[in-house]
């Protein structure tokens, strides 16, 4: 749905389809109320939204006693104190922060619009300036109703509700050949999956903007589907349908401006369908964030076709398997971030063969022509992301060096990937122990059997990557490695950790990759 005024659809039955196929389909979400509100002893569930740019109540809700203070063009708060005053709608009123403002001076705690139609509807947003109390609109009838009430005697309001909703679902209803005379769709284990989505936070203003789009079997596009903005540093179950509905999710680690717009930029999974039952969970941003190849096939394999490299390595994935993201060039566009002052992503690449360099390159997602004939070469990726907004793997640098020679076909590069296990929570965050470990796994890109005789080193930086210290690392076998971190006794408080690791297998295929800021080790 596109908006969440819309309780209902309304929609004609039909008989039995019996020539040809016919699916009656409908896509519905929903979350905890971010506001409700029940006048005590009196009607419940009023009709009515907080503004755009609201402050909001906290968590454990209010009840207050409502009190008429005139129009938004000429409020009178001198009743108001420790009240929600209730303003009536006027064609001069004055702006929204004006009118707060004089409210929060005057001792009120919060602020009712009664507007001039039951259509109220607005969309609550969490960036930008916030009013100093709640400011909300409520519908006319429902409005005018209360201050009727308030004229008669004493009316408390008890507001619930919370932008940090503890579940999502995410339904696609079908019926097929035909639609019933009820249409009614029960979630549940036989229709369903549960997911434990966590939303990890990289700093700046605590939301991000995610979108998880749906197609039936026979639609080529996803339509009438929207972003939602999420909190970080938080962790949600989502129930989704199951069955032969596709599904992509996409998350970005900002808000955005235009919530009307598909969501094009920020970590991507590859479309799956999901399980009746199946129950899993994923991690969106969280750390080691870093230039990779996916698993998963979800981009095209990083191959050499003739004396053409065929590059396909996104800027950035994270934790979660088969995630990925491009870099974000230009923020302010319609569908990016709402946050103006955030930097475009820098990214920068080289390719080096014997030892010379070959070409620069904008980045690593292009085809390259090269000389024929085996050679040792050295592809450098650079990144880096600076905002408020992004407070961890600020800065990359990764270089693969592997031996390549003209083929007949396309075959897989032999660059080496290495995945991260950080014992961090959502805040990307490892906890106040000195010593942790931290888990490695070292292979190749889909399509290429598994390294042989891989070995790794790790090492750990708390200043930015001016010194680096080389921690114990022991081999598991199957390519994957245990590094015990252990925090320096002169390193107090929070520190952000930097990571450097090189990988080799007997090949002589190699990855040093640096992730500056990669995590935080909490004081």
């Amino acid at each position: 749905m596109a908006f969440d005024a819309v309780r209902e659809l309304r929609v004609s039955p039909t008989g039995q389809v019996t020539d040809g196929s016919f699916e009656f389909t409908s896509r519905w979400q929903l979350v905890a109320p971010l506001l409700r509100a029940d006048v005590v002893a009196g009607p419940r569930d009023l009709n009515l939204y907080y503004e755009p740019t609201s402050a909001l109540f906290d968590r454990r809700g209010a009840r207050l006693t409502a009190v008429a203070a005139g129009t938004n063009a000429d409020p009178d708060f001198r009743g108001a104190r420790g009240r929600l005053a209730v303003l009536t709608q006027a064609a001069d009123a004055k702006r929204d922060q004006e009118i707060t403002d004089a409210a929060a001076a005057a001792g009120a705690r919060g602020v009712l619009i009664v507007h001039d139609g039951d259509n109220v509807w607005t969309r609550w947003t969490p960036h930008g300036a916030r009013t100093r109390v709640p400011l909300m609109r409520v519908g006319l009838t429902d409005g005018t109703d209360l201050l009727k009430r308030i004229e008669r005697h004493r009316t408390m309001i008890a507001f619930t509700g919370t932008p940090r909703s503890p579940y999502l679902y995410d339904v696609v209803q079908v019926s097929s050949q035909g639609i019933p005379r009820h249409v009614t769709h029960t979630v549940s284990r036989r229709n369903s999956a549960v997911l434990r989505s966590v939303y990890a936070d990289n700093g700046g203003l605590p939301w991000a903007t995610e979108q998880r789009y749906s197609w039936r079997p026979y639609q080529e596009y996803a339509w009438q589907q929207f972003p939602r903005h999420v909190p970080t540093g938080f962790t949600r179950t989502e129930y989704v349908s199951a069955g032969d509905t596709q599904w992509q999710h996409v998350v970005l680690h900002r808000t955005v401006a235009d919530i009307d717009s598909p969501l094009d930029i920020g970590l991507r999974d590859t479309p799956r369908t999901y399980r009746a039952g199946e129950r899993s969970g994923e991690t969106w941003q969280g750390a080691v964030v870093r230039p990779a190849i996916p698993q998963g096939g979800a981009v095209p394999a990083t191959t050499r076709e003739g004396d053409v490299m065929r590059l396909w390595i996104p800027e950035f994935t994270d934790s979660g398997t088969g995630h990925w993201s491009r870099l974000i060039k230009a923020p302010g566009l319609p569908g990016g971030p709402g946050t103006a002052s955030s930097a475009p992503d820098t990214v920068r690449a080289e390719l080096e063969r014997d030892g010379t360099k070959v070409a620069d390159l904008a980045d690593a997602w292009r085809d390259v022509q090269v000389p024929s004939g085996a050679a040792d070469y050295r592809l450098r990726l650079r990144t880096s992301r600076t905002s408020d907004d992004w407070r961890y793997a600020t800065a990359t640098d990764t270089a693969w060096s592997f031996r390549s020679g003209s083929t007949t076909g396309a075959k897989p590069l032999p660059l080496l990937q290495v995945d991260y296990g950080v014992p961090v929570d959502a805040h990307n965050s490892v906890g106040p122990r000195r010593a942790y470990r931290l888990d490695l796994t070292v292979r190749h890109q889909d399509g290429l059997p598994a390294p042989r005789g891989a070995g790794a080193r790790v090492e750990v930086s708390y200043d930015d990557g001016a010194h680096f210290t080389a921690v114990p690392t022991r081999a598991r076998g199957g390519g994957r490695f245990t590094a015990t971190v252990v925090k320096p006794a002169r390193v107090r408080g929070d520190a952000f950790v930097t990571l450097r690791v090189t990988a080799r297998d007997a090949a002589g295929n190699e990855v040093r990759q640096t992730v500056t800021r990669a995590y935080l080790h909490r004081g």
